[in-house]
């Protein structure tokens, strides 16, 4: 892993930044692992995997088997522009990319071997300040070992909490956290119920913003 790596003479960055852009878009589909905790430096995962396996493709790899491994199947540029254009026309594209975003692809064990050259279980990542943990999370979901810390304590419980936890208790996880989330839900109406208005039959209710008015002792306005 002496010779020159691919990040250091080239990358897609226009196609990247727009990628990451539409990751982030969709506040309905974003990656699972927004859902858990809101972490305000959270890195994109196309741009994570991106410099995960450019750092460890040589120069000379293809840089299409490359685009194809991080998820972005068609033309992300050309669909910013369809989109842009909807946008001010008023005239709905149903799908100006085309394809799904980045993110929900998960390349194969032999196309990122094909692509680095070694086999990816050869491979360590190390991430000392993983903060949401972006990082050491595509890492793993490439294949590769991940060793990741933070000094925030919190950064430090979501990494275990989205990487180490499903890794080493796999489906029983899940069906503890659901059954909890149930009854967490159900407390939880229970006891805002007096307080947030009931929606009407065929709405749903998803946020409530609550306000306080108060006079201006000056001028008499409400504010």
């Amino acid at each position: 892993m002496t010779t020159t790596r691919l990040i250091e003479r080239w990358l897609p960055i226009a196609e990247l930044s727009e990628e990451a852009t539409r990751e982030r878009r969709s506040m309905t589909a974003l990656p699972a692992i927004y859902y858990l905790h809101v972490w305000w430096a959270r890195r994109p995962l196309v741009a994570s995997r991106a410099a995960l396996l450019a750092s460890m493709a040589p120069a000379t790899a293809d840089r299409d088997a490359f685009v194809h491994a991080l998820g972005i199947h068609g033309d992300p540029i050309k669909g910013a522009v369809l989109l842009d254009k909807a946008k001010r026309t008023g005239i709905q594209v149903k799908d100006p990319y085309g394809y799904k975003r980045a993110f929900t692809y998960a390349p194969t064990t032999s196309e990122i071997g094909g692509l680095v050259g070694v086999n990816p279980d050869e491979l360590v990542v190390l991430d000392p300040t993983a903060g949401g943990g972006a990082i050491p999370f595509e890492a793993v979901r490439l294949g590769l070992s991940a060793v990741s810390n933070d000094l925030n304590p919190v950064a430090s419980l979501i990494e275990k909490a989205t990487i180490e936890y499903p890794l080493k208790h796999g489906d029983e996880l899940f069906e503890v956290y659901s059954a909890i989330s149930r009854d967490f839900k159900a407390r939880l109406e229970n006891a805002l119920k007096d307080y947030i208005p009931q929606p009407k039959k065929g709405e749903v209710a998803t946020t409530f913003l609550w306000a306080r008015t108060v006079v201006c002792p000056y001028c008499e306005g409400q504010v």
